[in-house]
């Protein structure tokens, strides 16, 4: 009976042990959006390009040094990276890394200006890692002049806005490229929703991404009362592209909890 009873008072306190134990919170995870754009001055078609990372940061609390970020990127180009404007027809494109592009956009005397970071929403981030996994899957090809519904075909600006559920290639005109057309591509995922309070300073990512080591300005975006593009207002969701390309996304790079990035020769 001594035996039962001890072995009872040993369980309560085991249980009452375990009620002291502190919670282990579960991560919180933030997604984040910059879209960059580059140009030549004065403007060359050729150096004009618009591009964005994607960024998902997990961690706990306030401190987001020490969240790690996985980056993603968009950065259509030609498989040359050589732009050729007036070209009638598609060629093989890839999607470019972060760094690769700025190296590209300093050689060939683009300056660099980026809108964002923005904070966007967990959808936006899955929608944009689909269309990472077109890219990848070689199911685009890449035109800088491309066809309003021929959606296989792509330049850099339609690469990103395809990303947006509301709203056709057709309120993302040609009219705008570089800075202007980056800037646009902001403002109109601000009006559909996509980025969560525009005016937050989430700055802490480019030195957490190690952007500071670029001559880089920095935008801001201004929603217009008057929404610039042709076509129907942003009111129904579009049925997702090329749904069967379902490949996982390796990120850009990844940065660690507590470490900032710093590029090669930089």
């Amino acid at each position: 009976m001594a035996g039962r009873f001890q072995f009872l008072v040993a369980g309560v306190f085991a249980c009452l042990n375990l009620l002291c134990l502190p919670a282990v919170s579960q991560a919180e995870t933030y997604y984040f959006m910059t879209v960059f754009g580059s140009e030549c001055h004065p403007p060359k078609p050729q150096c004009a390009h618009s591009f964005a990372t994607i960024v998902k940061a997990t961690g706990h609390g306030s401190d987001y040094s020490q969240y790690e970020l996985e980056v993603h990127s968009i950065s259509w180009l030609p498989e040359t990276m050589d732009i050729k404007v007036w070209r009638m027809t598609p060629e093989p494109g890839d999607n470019f890394g972060l760094f690769e592009t700025l190296d590209w956009a300093l050689e060939v005397g683009a300056d660099i200006r980026q809108y964002g970071p923005f904070q966007i929403t967990c959808d936006t981030y899955r929608r944009a890692l689909h269309r990472i996994s077109i890219m990848d899957q070689d199911l685009l090809q890449y035109q800088a002049v491309d066809p309003v519904l021929r959606t296989e075909i792509s330049n850099c600006i339609h690469a990103i806005s395809g990303i947006d559920p509301y709203d056709p290639r057709t309120r993302y005109p040609l009219i705008r490229i570089g800075h202007s057309a980056s800037e646009h591509i902001a403002e109109v995922f601000h009006q559909n929703g996509l980025i969560i309070n525009p005016e937050a300073n989430h700055h802490w990512l480019d030195h957490r991404m190690g952007l500071q080591c670029y001559p880089i300005e920095h935008g801001e975006i201004e929603v217009p009362l008057i929404a610039a593009g042709f076509g129907r207002p942003g009111n129904r969701r579009q049925e997702i592209l090329f749904p069967e390309a379902s490949k996982p996304v390796r990120p850009d790079f990844v940065i660690p909890p507590g470490i900032r990035n710093v590029p090669r020769g930089r």
